[in-house]
């Protein structure tokens, strides 16, 4: 059983008193009243923002910086527009003499954690699209793509020939470059009755002969003298004008003259290209589209067949192997705004983020906490992309601005920032702070985890009599080791109960670099025991051991303490009692000496 010891506030009081007047008493002129304080935590507000950006030692530190310039200066100066700090500018530069001003009366070995925003930008997913490509394929780009042969619409089968075209359309394009593009689509085939619908470059036969080139036309005119009449050669007519057709074939190459019963004197509409034999003008590779005969009893053309079409926005990203449709596995979706949200907007560029927000309600009515969509869109300055994230209530646009925590202490009358811990938690009369739990499987218990003051962050299984089969997770904050060298996670814990075969297997540290807010549907590392777990015969706190965090220099991570009785789906002979404190993340800490 453990051992608890009260002291009652009144007996501390007269202690504290008695020594007090007797140093008085004894004219020990050297007492003075100290204030030291530990466990203080301040969030700074936009006052204090711009009390730090006009304080004299920091701006005089600041032109120390950059004296010719006063690039320093500008970007302290914009910690007060900003209302955050910088990487350049940052909190570890800054903040101890505002700490100084705001704080004069604490003494040495006063420490205090300081929340304020750190401006990062956005995520180098949204600054790829910096300097994107954003536009909308034209009668040309199409043609292109169809091989100077097809319609002002893309289809499945065209559809691949995108990259290649993108290879040509932005020839100087490095890799990374992004294109953001819009084209009309449709899911049918043209077929050669649909041939009206192809893009050659429509013009009369007098403005060819004048201007003759290589490209495909379309063009009227009157069937002329036949030569033969299986293939169809004959002599187009347009007024005065005149050119020779070699032969009139579907649009696979079939010879249909006879089966189109085609006559001299017929009004006919074909597509082909100018060429010359012998000085002679002719049209090769004529296409039939359709004719209107001399005789009015001809049967009439089959009507077309009606086509759906569609604007595509789609997101083009120039790789090692080419132009591809962008994808990133961190995203829940990555996606260009449809068309019909512009349309349905009354715009062109969007300008509004409302606009994006209510896409996102209505296309993704089911998200999951913590997942990243990028959408792409067409803004006022062209091509661009921001990324939002769910947060368990609604889609939040990531501005680049984030919460950070960081420890200061006033060692020999000056703030001194500690930039080798990234987390501490004592628990113990200090709460949990911000670690948080996540319940998987309670067996019909209230809790697992739970924060007692005496101990710390506790967890058992064992309720009224009865091991519990469970699962049950202490997850820590969002841990930034973005400039650490050699990160280690430390903490004491005891271990009652349960016993050394199964404890190990039960009680486990994890981490991840990539937290999807559920633990359930994160990637997770398992680290191992690097001491042996307490034996579970009593309650003394022992060293957890020391845990290499160094694979996660420069990335974000968060630590999950699994508390795991079914993980074997077997009845649990005895649940065992965890508890944890002072836990730290951070550089390791040298020894003194003795």
């Amino acid at each position: 059983m453990k051992k608890i010891f009260i002291i009652t506030l009144a007996a501390l009081a007269l202690s504290a008193c008695t020594d007090y007047f007797d140093e008085h008493l004894l004219e020990n002129n050297n007492t003075q009243i100290t204030d030291i304080r530990t466990g203080m935590t301040y969030t700074l507000v936009d006052a204090d923002y711009k009390a730090v950006a006009r304080n004299a030692t920091n701006i005089a530190k600041a032109l120390a910086l950059d004296p010719k310039d006063s690039t320093a200066l500008k970007e302290l100066q914009a910690i007060e527009k900003e209302k955050s700090f910088t990487e350049t500018a940052s909190a570890d530069m800054y903040l101890p003499a505002f700490l100084v001003d705001k704080f004069p009366y604490l003494d040495n070995g006063t420490i205090c954690d300081v929340l304020y925003t750190m401006r990062e930008g956005k995520s180098q997913r949204v600054q790829e699209f910096v300097g994107a490509q954003g536009f909308t394929l034209t009668q040309d780009d199409y043609e292109t793509i169809w091989n100077k042969r097809g319609a002002n619409y893309v289809t499945p089968t065209t559809k691949p020939n995108i990259p290649a075209f993108l290879s040509t359309k932005l020839s100087t394009a490095t890799e990374g470059q992004i294109a953001l593009l819009s084209y009309q689509f449709c899911e049918d085939e043209p077929d050669s009755a649909d041939l009206s619908d192809f893009l050659p470059y429509e013009l009369n036969l007098s403005e060819l002969l004048a201007f003759p080139d290589e490209k495909r036309h379309k063009i009227h005119g009157l069937v002329g003298y036949i030569k033969l009449a299986l293939y169809g050669y004959f002599w187009l007519k347009d007024g005065e004008d005149s050119i020779y057709v070699y032969g009139v074939k579907d649009e696979d190459g079939n010879k249909i003259w006879k089966e189109k019963n085609i006559q001299e004197g017929d009004s006919i509409v074909i597509i082909g290209r100018y060429t010359e034999e012998s000085g002679e003008p002719q049209i090769w590779d004529a296409v039939y589209v359709e004719h209107k005969p001399a005789n009015p009893a001809s049967a009439p053309r089959r009507p077309r067949m009606a086509r759906h079409f569609e604007t595509i926005n789609e997101i083009y990203q120039l790789t090692a192997e080419g132009w591809k449709i962008y994808e990133n596995d961190q995203l829940k979706v990555a996606e260009a705004l449809p068309q019909k949200t512009y349309d349905a907007a009354g715009v062109t560029a969007i300008t509004e983020m409302d606009i994006i927000l209510k896409y996102l309600q209505a296309a993704y009515p089911y998200p999951k906490e913590k997942e990243i969509y990028l959408i792409a869109y067409m803004g006022k300055n062209g091509a661009t992309a921001d990324e939002w994230i769910f947060d368990g209530t609604d889609f939040v646009l990531t501005t680049g601005y984030i919460t950070e925590t960081m420890s200061f202490e006033v060692k020999n009358n000056t703030w001194v920032p500690n930039l080798s811990t990234y987390l501490q938690a004592m628990f113990v009369g200090e709460g949990p702070g911000k670690f948080t739990i996540q319940h998987v499987a309670l067996d019909g218990l209230n809790y697992i985890w739970r924060y007692q003051a005496l101990y710390g962050m506790t967890a058992s299984g064992y309720v009224s009599g009865t091991n519990h089969r469970v699962e049950d997770w202490l997850l820590s904050p969002s841990i930034r080791l973005k400039k650490s060298v050699q990160p280690q996670l430390t903490f004491d814990h005891a271990v009652r109960y349960g016993n050394v075969t199964d404890n190990p297997k039960w009680l486990n540290v994890m981490v991840t670099n990539n937290f999807t807010g559920d633990v359930t549907t994160t990637e997770w590392k398992h680290l191992a025991w690097t001491v042996e777990l307490p034996d579970g015969s009593n309650w003394v706190f022992r060293s957890g051991g020391v845990f290499d965090l160094s694979e996660y220099n420069g990335q974000t991570i968060v630590i999950g303490f699994r508390y795991d009785t079914n993980l074997d789906g077997i009845d649990v002979p005895s649940a065992p009692t965890w508890e944890i404190q002072n836990l730290r993340v951070g550089e390791p800490v040298e020894e003194k000496a003795e």
